[in-house]
C-alpha cells in the first residue's frame, strides 16, 4: 500500500507541474512591429505662424500607438527639429502624461512653450524668419527593444518674438567679490552658463580674478542641485567636495549635466582681420573689465574685415552672427565698411548670445 501511495503522489506532482508549465504566459515580440503616427494637430505641407494672441492655447497632438506583438508601458516622445537635419538636434516637445496601454496618445502642448522651441531654431531668435521644421514621435520601451518612430510630419512654423528664457547654471565660489561678481559665495550675484537647445549642454565665460573654490549650481540659491568634483578630473558629483580654480584667468566653461563633465579653457582676447594694422598677421590685443564685463580696444581700422580670436590662435574665434552685432562661433568675417578710429567691445557676458560693438569715435 505505502508503495501504491508513493506512485500516485509521484504521478499528481508530475501532472500539477506539467499543469503549470501549460499556464505559463510568454511574451513574444513581432517581427514586424508597427510604429506610431501621427494623425492630427500636425499636417504635412502646412504653413503656420503663431500669433502671440493666443500664446496660453494648447495645440493638441494625437498618434496612432506602436504595437510590438505584446502589451507593453511605451515612453512616448514628440520631437522636432529642423528639415533636413534628421533629428540629429532633436528637440523635445514632450511626452504624455498616460503612457499605458492606449491605443491612441494626445499631447497638449501650449503654443508659447511651442513657440520657444521654435525660437531656439532660429538664426536669430530676435528676428523670427519661416523656418522648414519636421517633427516625428519616439517610442521607447527599454534598451533592449528597438526604439520606433513614426513617419515624419514636414511643415513650415514661424514664432513671434518673446525674450527666450534659457536654461542655466550658475558658478559661486569664493572668487566672485575679487572678480566683479558682488559677494563670495552668493549664486544669485555669481555669473551663469546657459544652454542654446536647453539639451544639458551648457556653455558661458567666467572671469576667475583669484585661484580658489566654486561650485555649479541648477539655481540661482543652493535649493537645486549642487555639483562639485567628480571622481575624475574633468568630471562632476553632486555630492562632490567643491571644484577647484588653480590659475586666475578668464575662462570659457562648458558643463554637460547629463555625462556630468566640466571643461574650461583659458582666454585672452584680440582682434584680428584685413582692416586692422597688422592685417592677419597678428592681433590687436583686447583689454578686459571687470566692472562692465566686457573687452575692448580702440584701435585705427581701414576698410576691410576682422574677426575676434582667442590666445592669438584659431581655435576658439568669433565672426559675425544672424545679424550686425552678434556672434557666431568660427563665423563669417566682420565688415568694416568706413575707415576709422574705433572703440570695439566683445561681450560674453550674457550667453548664449555673444555680441560685438564697433563705434566709431
Amino acid at each position: 500500500m505505502k508503495k501504491i501511495a508513493i506512485f500516485l503522489i509521484t504521478i499528481l506532482g508530475v501532472a500539477f507541474i506539467t499543469s503549470c508549465k501549460k499556464d505559463e504566459v510568454k511574451a513574444f515580440l513581432s517581427t514586424s512591429p508597427t510604429a506610431p503616427a501621427i494623425t492630427a494637430g500636425l499636417s504635412n505641407g502646412a504653413t503656420v505662424v503663431l500669433d502671440k494672441a493666443n500664446k496660453d492655447a494648447a495645440i493638441n497632438v494625437t498618434w496612432n500607438a506602436a504595437t510590438y506583438g505584446f502589451k507593453a508601458s511605451v515612453t512616448y516622445t514628440l520631437q522636432m527639429d529642423k528639415k533636413g537635419n534628421n533629428f540629429a538636434s532633436a528637440v523635445s516637445l514632450g511626452s504624455p502624461a498616460s503612457t499605458i496601454l492606449n491605443s491612441t496618445y494626445t499631447l497638449a502642448m501650449v503654443t508659447n512653450d511651442l513657440n520657444n522651441k521654435l525660437l531656439t531654431l532660429q538664426a536669430d531668435p530676435e528676428n523670427p524668419q519661416p523656418t522648414a521644421v519636421e517633427f516625428r514621435v519616439k517610442a521607447w520601451i527599454n534598451d533592449s527593444v528597438k526604439t520606433a518612430y513614426s513617419p515624419v510630419i514636414s511643415a513650415t512654423y514661424t514664432p513671434y518674438f518673446i525674450p527666450i528664457i534659457y536654461a542655466k547654471v550658475y558658478v559661486p565660489g569664493g572668487y566672485q567679490s575679487a572678480s566683479g561678481y558682488t559677494s563670495d559665495w552668493s549664486p544669485d550675484k555669481a555669473p551663469f552658463l546657459a544652454s542654446l537647445s536647453g539639451d544639458g549642454k551648457y556653455e558661458g565665460y567666467v572671469n576667475f580674478a583669484t585661484t580658489g573654490e566654486y561650485k555649479i549650481t541648477s539655481q540661482a540659491d543652493w535649493n537645486g542641485t549642487n555639483w562639485g568634483g567628480g571622481a575624475a578630473a574633468g568630471t562632476l558629483s553632486a555630492t562632490g567636495g567643491n571644484l577647484v580654480m588653480a590659475a586666475a584667468g578668464y575662462y570659457k566653461v562648458n558643463v554637460n549635466t547629463n555625462e556630468s563633465t566640466i571643461s574650461l579653457t583659458k582666454t585672452t582676447w584680440g582682434v584680428i582681420g584685413s582692416a586692422t594694422a597688422n592685417g592677419w598677421n597678428g592681433d590687436q590685443n583686447m583689454t578686459y573689465n571687470p566692472t562692465t564685463k566686457v573687452w575692448t580696444v580702440t584701435t585705427d581700422l581701414i576698410v576691410g574685415e576682422i574677426k575676434f580670436r582667442a590666445n592669438a590662435g584659431w581655435d576658439l574665434n568669433y565672426g559675425i552672427g544672424a545679424s550686425a552685432g552678434k556672434l557666431s562661433a568660427g563665423g563669417p568675417n566682420i565688415p568694416v565698411t568706413v575707415a576709422g578710429n574705433y572703440t570695439i567691445t566683445l561681450d560674453f557676458s550674457v550667453p548664449p548670445i555673444y555680441r560685438y560693438k564697433l563705434v566709431k569715435n
